[in-house]
């Protein structure tokens, strides 16, 4: 297993998290950077959610 650490500082603090990956996972960086993206995005939507415009007439 490979373990890759990485933060994101964000308004609301530092994001720290890890990737956990076998030896031979075969992910160019591009995929690695998006694996990252996708946690730190995922993580901002739980700590700053986004609502959800009002439905017409309601």
């Amino acid at each position: 297993m490979v373990k890759i650490d990485f933060e994101f500082d964000s308004q609301y603090g530092v994001f720290r998290d890890a990737l956990h990956l076998p030896e031979d996972h075969g992910l160019s960086d591009a995929e690695i950077q998006a694996l990252k993206q996708q946690r730190f995005d995922n993580w901002l939507a739980i700590v700053n959610p986004v609502e959800s415009p009002p439905e017409p007439g309601v």
